[in-house]
């Protein structure tokens, strides 16, 4: 009996995924406060039944922040510095050849469900070019020991994606071929061996991310000082952070269910805490961090969803659109709050 197989372009598929990255901010922000007892749609925020103790914490929090002596000009200079790599070398990492990584493995995967297969995304040779160099550190700014692994991980990744993208193009050959008869055999030993490498990618790249954050995460505290806005920055980076743990939680075969539900009461948790007033900025402002919340929200709605319907790949699809919309919604709140400063 011949196999299934079938080739098209699949223009239902959407071509940027999300990558399993936490987004560096470029704007800074305020003091935190007690949790909301209900989170977005409705749902509980986890631990807030525990809010007087979370309050006096901020506050204390508060106290010795304020305590501290300010920042010297040259650790400012230094942590804006870091906080702009890390968020550079973020984006890198979300555009042209190294999101494919993730749109091929998707694409893959929704080969083995469904037995139909899309095109590979065209490569942009300037382009790539101009993204690797976005990852290579200023001197200075890391111990050299962390660029030579920051560099090492970057050939990992490069390496993983020709890779990738050679079986893909195998995988291609083979879907077109009326002529094999294998019920599927070679088309499987294929995805395994892309699905393989697209691992060996994430290695590499949550390798790099880590040595990066390590930096950039208190250079950001110190951007973060005292600023009115403060609070929903964090809510905002909380937000990234559930989009890509929930986009690695999503690898598996068979996903954890309970680390998700637990993902999905976190991103509850960081909407209300973004959205509760107030919001110490001009109203203009305000409106773009609440449409960026909008977004969020809906990306909430097709999380449950999928925790109904056992995250089926369209859902998938249209959860990576809805983080996608979320990311655009909060660079144009960041475009907003600079073209102000």
């Amino acid at each position: 009996m011949r196999d299934v197989r079938s080739y098209t372009p699949m223009k239902k598929i959407v071509l940027a995924l999300l990558l399993a990255l936490s987004v560096a901010l470029l704007v800074t922000a305020c003091d935190s406060g007690k949790k909301e007892e209900e989170g977005a749609n409705g749902k509980p925020v986890a631990g807030s039944t525990s809010s007087a103790p979370k309050a006096e914490t901020a506050v204390q929090a508060q106290a010795v922040e304020e305590a501290t002596p300010p920042p010297s000009p040259e650790e400012l200079d230094r942590a804006d510095r870091l906080v702009a790599f890390s968020n550079a070398a973020s984006m890198a990492l979300a555009t042209g050849r190294y999101a494919q990584a993730d749109v091929l493995a998707a694409y893959t995967k929704y080969y083995l469900a469904e037995w139909q297969l899309a095109k590979r995304p065209e490569l942009n040779t300037d382009q790539d070019a101009a993204l690797a160099r976005r990852l290579t550190p200023p001197v200075s700014l890391f111990t050299p020991e962390q660029a030579q692994k920051m560099a090492a991980c970057v050939q990992d990744m490069n390496k993983a994606i020709v890779d990738m993208r050679a079986d893909y193009r195998l995988l291609e050959k083979y879907v077109s071929d009326e002529s094999i008869q294998d019920n599927g055999v070679k088309g499987k030993a294929l995805a395994a061996e892309i699905l393989k490498e697209h691992a060996a990618f994430i290695v590499a790249r949550d390798a790099y991310m880590a040595i990066v954050e390590g930096e950039a995460a208190p250079a950001e505290d110190i951007l973060l000082r005292n600023h009115p806005l403060k609070r929903q920055i964090q809510a905002a980076e909380r937000i990234f952070a559930v989009f890509g743990k929930t986009a690695t939680l999503l690898t598996p075969s068979k996903p954890d269910r309970d680390a998700l539900k637990a993902q999905r009461d976190e991103l509850a948790a960081a909407i209300a805490d973004g959205g509760r007033p107030p919001f110490m900025a001009a109203p203009e402002l305000e409106r773009q961090y609440r449409a960026f919340l909008k977004q969020a929200g809906s990306y909430a709605q097709l999380f449950d969803q999928g925790l109904e319907e056992e995250f089926y790949v369209p859902v998938r699809f249209e959860m990576n659109k809805a983080a996608l919309a979320s990311r655009a919604a909060y660079n144009d709140f960041v475009k907003v709050a600079n073209q102000m400063r």
